[in-house]
């Protein structure tokens, strides 16, 4: 008489794991209060797969991200700082993950430009999946003569107008008076206002981004660009917001990057005063928005492209 018997497998990797298994991006893991984590970052658009769920009952399905879509670019002439791309942060493990292929898309800042600047591009996560992310593109600012900025992730500057753009995700980009652009706004603060003649406590800086540190590093994002400064009473460039770009300007200071404090990501430029100069670019990676060129045969500076990270526990 024979017996048989049946090995029951869990295949390859033996029994489940109590977390969730996955590749894609850029890869690191750190502890955080306790609590191990594994984080997927991501600079350019890819996937993050899921290969397995893990066996936890609270949190072996589950994920954190944050995402942020590219900046606003800004032209030239006194025109306005770009704004800094939209961001959604989730928090708590609460976002359920499926096993499968999860697309991610990084979004480009606008480009540098004269009179015809650009909103940076959308990012979204999970594309396609119920639980899909998408962020807007900060709003460009406006170029040259009594134009509002564009409305975006967060609004872009005004150049001599009322307004500033509508932030969807962030705050608005400022107005401005005849003398300095206003300045982009960011996902952390409000822009300063341009300032001219008669018209006292402008500074067109940028809105300040916001910090993240999913990825293990504390780093601003989404910082406004500075407004261009012109000749009327408002001579320096803005300011860049923490994660954004400094403004150029006509003849006098051109404004700084990022404040040296801040830890951003790569550190935005400053603006650049003089005939043909640019306003600053914000860092890659930042969706830190332009800062404006200030003379009138000047340029706008690049806004930063977007960012995802998506972290999820691998331990107590």
């Amino acid at each position: 008489m024979s017996f048989g018997y049946q090995i029951l497998g869990f295949g390859a990797g033996g029994a489940p794991a109590n977390w969730i298994e996955a590749t894609g991006g850029t890869t690191v893991e750190y502890n955080d209060g306790g609590v191990d984590y594994k984080a997927h970052f991501y600079l350019a658009t890819s996937t993050f797969v899921v290969d397995a769920l893990g066996k936890d009952a609270s949190h072996g399905d589950k994920v954190d991200y944050f995402v942020i879509a590219g900046g606003g670019g800004a032209g030239g002439s006194v025109a306005g700082g770009g704004g800094g791309g939209g961001a959604v942060t989730t928090s708590g493990l609460a976002t359920v993950m499926t096993v499968g292929t999860h697309p991610i898309t990084i979004g480009a800042g606008g480009p540098s430009a004269y009179n015809a600047p650009v909103d940076g591009d959308d990012s979204v996560v999970f594309v396609g999946a119920p639980i899909a992310a998408t962020v807007d593109g900060g709003g460009y600012g406006a170029p040259y003569v009594n134009t509002a900025g564009s409305p975006g992730g967060c609004g872009g500057g005004a150049a001599q107008a009322a307004s500033g753009g509508t932030g969807t995700q962030g705050y608005d980009g400022s107005p401005a008076v005849q003398g300095q652009g206003g300045g982009g706004g960011g996902m952390g603060a409000d822009a300063g206002p341009g300032a001219g003649p008669g018209h006292g406590g402008g500074n067109a800086a940028g809105g300040d981004g916001i910090i993240n540190a999913y990825d293990n590093n504390s780093y601003y994002y989404g910082g406004g660009g500075g407004g261009g400064g012109g000749i009327h009473g408002g001579p320096s460039g803005g300011t860049g917001g923490k994660g954004g770009a400094g403004g150029g300007s006509w003849q006098q200071s051109g404004g700084p990057g990022a404040a040296s404090t801040s830890a951003a990501r790569n550190l935005g430029q400053s603006g650049t005063p003089g005939a043909g100069q640019t306003g600053g670019s914000a860092g890659a990676n930042t969706g830190g928005g332009a800062g404006a060129g200030g003379h009138p045969s000047s340029w706008g500076g690049a806004a930063g492209s977007g960012y995802a990270v998506v972290r999820y526990k691998v331990g107590p």
